[in-house]
Parts: C-alpha cells; sequence; structure tokens
C-alpha cells in the first residue's frame, strides 16, 4: 500500500511539472506575442561621410518593443541609445540626450515632439541633421508612415541657422 502511494505521489509530482512547464512556455509565448522587432538608427564610427544616401553614418540596430504601440516604443528606444555592446561596436546617439515627448499619425505623417533637457547638447554644426535623420529612418520603417514632421521644443526648423524667426510645430 505504501508504495503505491510513493507511485501516485511521483506520478502527480511528474504531472504537476509537466503542467507548469506548459503554462510557462504559453506565458513566453504570450509575452512574445506583446513585442515586435523593429529597428533604430544610431551613428557608427568612424563616419563615412562620402555616401550620399546615408551622410550621417546611421546604422541600423534592432529592439523588441510593444507591439501596440511600436512607433513610439521605437522611437523610445532610440532616445536610449546603444546598450553596452553596442558602444564596443562603435555606436554613438544620435540623440544627444533629447527626450520623446509624444508621437501621433495622423494621414500617413507621423507627427513627432521631442524636447532637449537642459543638461543635452548637440555636438556640433551637423547634429540637428543627424537627429532629425535617425528619427525618420527609424519612423519611415513602419507601414503607416510615409512621411516624418519632426519637431524640438515646438520648432519645425531646429536646425536653421538662417536668421529667420523659427517656424512652430503643427499641433
Amino acid at each position: 500500500m505504501e508504495n503505491q502511494r510513493k507511485k501516485t505521489c511521483r506520478f502527480f509530482l511528474l504531472v504537476l511539472t509537466v503542467l507548469l512547464a506548459c503554462v510557462s512556455l504559453n506565458a513566453q509565448k504570450a509575452s512574445d506575442s506583446n513585442l515586435k522587432e523593429v529597428k533604430i538608427y544610431l551613428m557608427r564610427f568612424p563616419y563615412d561621410n562620402s555616401d550620399d544616401k546615408n551622410p550621417y553614418s546611421l546604422s541600423p540596430v534592432t529592439r523588441k518593443v510593444n507591439a501596440k504601440s511600436p512607433l513610439r516604443a521605437a522611437l523610445v528606444a532610440l532616445t536610449e541609445g546603444p546598450t553596452a555592446a553596442e558602444k564596443e561596436k562603435g555606436f554613438e546617439s544620435p540623440t544627444y540626450g533629447i527626450q520623446l515627448l509624444s508621437v501621433k499619425i495622423r494621414r500617413g505623417v507621423a507627427y513627432t515632439y521631442f524636447t532637449m533637457p537642459e543638461d543635452a547638447r548637440f555636438s556640433g554644426e551637423g547634429s540637428p541633421f543627424i537627429f532629425q535623420a535617425a528619427v525618420e529612418k527609424t519612423a519611415l520603417q513602419f507601414p503607416t508612415v510615409r512621411k516624418v514632421v519632426v519637431c524640438l521644443d515646438g520648432i519645425l526648423d531646429f536646425g536653421s541657422e538662417s536668421g529667420e524667426p523659427p517656424r512652430k510645430c503643427p499641433r
């Protein structure tokens, strides 16, 4: 009788272990289905300014982001910059500490609104254009986006040195 109980207990433990493994596997699949693989565009050293199609040496790296709002999540990942492993490979952030405020898509146009905190700074004359190009490349991978409007602290032409009054961002 005692042996029968031990066998029954072992059987139930085995069944319970299999059930827990199945639940864990299903939970992993569910969490993976909530993610989408996207590309963000980072600067890569050494720069190659000879490429007319990519004058800022922006290179794609992949991120897994929330599948419910992948554009927003991709832009947040872009502002977070490279991982430690990517930094070792020569990648740098093209966002210079700039943070995403919001993003809206209307009629195929992604309106992106960013802010530059006090401790953030562009590193040179081309920096605003590098930032803008990285945002555009990251956003244009999504099929619902045909055009990208990049706004920084309410200014549309934030990289302009024309001396003209700045153009305000659309609302």
